[in-house]
């Protein structure tokens, strides 16, 4: 890696409007930058990556006890093949109900140019959700 590389914050592209869930509460979000969905990250040896998921409706909570987020990634920019990297763990301890399901993960670069999706069950069926992502690269 590229040890002359300076620290990079990246901003993922928000939900371009609510995403919901399917009928079983599951979800997929492939995460962009500017609309592309591959970044270089070759230059860089570890990622800090923060996301925040809730309800825009006030009447909707989340279960943080049942609800389950993982981060993947796609490594190789010749065959998309997805990998999950980490499972996030709320940030917040699970009582009964969160607003938000917020969580971190500190995680080795692994390749030249690097994909990422963020995919979770556990949330209410067809629940609305509003997704925020960053992450930032070090070298």
């Amino acid at each position: 890696m590229n040890s002359n590389a300076s620290p990079s914050h990246i901003l993922f592209d928000v939900t371009p409007e609510i995403f919901a869930t399917d009928t079983a509460g599951k979800f997929d979000f492939p995460l962009q930058v500017k609309g592309e969905s591959t970044l270089e990250t070759g230059s860089y040896d570890e990622m800090r990556f923060v996301m925040s998921l809730w309800h825009p409706s006030s009447r909707r909570t989340i279960d943080l006890d049942r609800a389950y987020v993982e981060l993947s990634g796609s490594l190789d920019p010749t065959e998309e093949h997805w990998i999950k990297l980490a499972e996030i763990e709320p940030v917040v301890p699970p009582y009964n109900s969160g607003d938000t399901f917020d969580g971190w993960i500190v995680l080795p670069v692994l390749s030249v140019r690097s994909a990422f999706s963020i995919s979770g069950n556990g949330f209410q069926p067809r629940a609305r959700l509003q997704i925020r992502a960053s992450a930032y690269f070090v070298a």
